[in-house]
């Protein structure tokens, strides 16, 4: 029985021991080759013009300093090359209008005004409730086949307060976003794509 117990534990640790020593899958394959990745942008369901511009214009000066630099591989943006390519859908976009705003108010007046009116009958509430409405966008990030075997990528949220911010101030925030999250992608592959080179 003893010993029984001790194999078992034995075997629990190894298995724990084995899978915790297994390092994170890899974006970039064994293997891949990249001579320009190229940026695909599916913007067709954002309905504010001026978001595409921004998103457009700010992803345009990302490519263009990238370009400039240093890197293993180049950037292209929308040239609507499927290999080697990163596309990028946008899913979702939601920014703050003034229903929203005043939704938003309503509801922190409320969760204030409750937690207050409890506070002075006695009842011991730590906080009220607030709610604070954001500007969102909602994207999808798919890297082509010939360099990945990520078959399914997350969608990712970009969000920034927007609450009682004017529009165009929103679509800057948003777009600015956008760009800093799609550098981040880029940091990714390139450094992945270094790694793999090395091997």
């Amino acid at each position: 029985m003893r010993n029984t117990v001790h194999f078992v534990i034995l075997l629990v640790f190894t298995l724990f021991f084995s899978a915790s020593c297994k390092g994170p899958k890899l974006l970039v394959k064994q293997g891949a080759r990249i001579d320009t990745l190229h940026l695909q942008l599916d913007l067709r369901i954002v309905q504010e013009y001026e978001y595409q511009q921004a998103i457009i214009k700010k992803m345009i000066k990302f490519v263009d300093v990238y370009n400039s630099e240093s890197h293993p591989f180049k950037l292209s943006l929308n040239s609507g090359v499927q290999t080697t390519s990163c596309e990028v859908k946008v899913v979702r976009v939601k920014f703050v209008r003034s229903k929203q705003n005043l939704i938003g108010t309503a509801v922190t007046v409320a969760g204030i005004g409750t937690a207050t009116a409890l506070i002075t009958t006695g009842f011991a509430v730590p906080f009220g409730w607030v709610y604070i409405p954001s500007a969102r966008t909602t994207i999808t990030p798919q890297l082509s086949s010939d360099i990945t075997d990520v078959a399914n990528f997350q969608k990712v949220g970009i969000s920034s307060v927007g609450m009682y911010v004017k529009l165009d101030k929103q679509i800057d925030k948003q777009s600015t976003k956008f760009v800093k999250y799609m550098v981040s992608v880029v940091q990714t592959i390139e450094q992945e794509y270094k790694l793999n080179a090395a091997k």
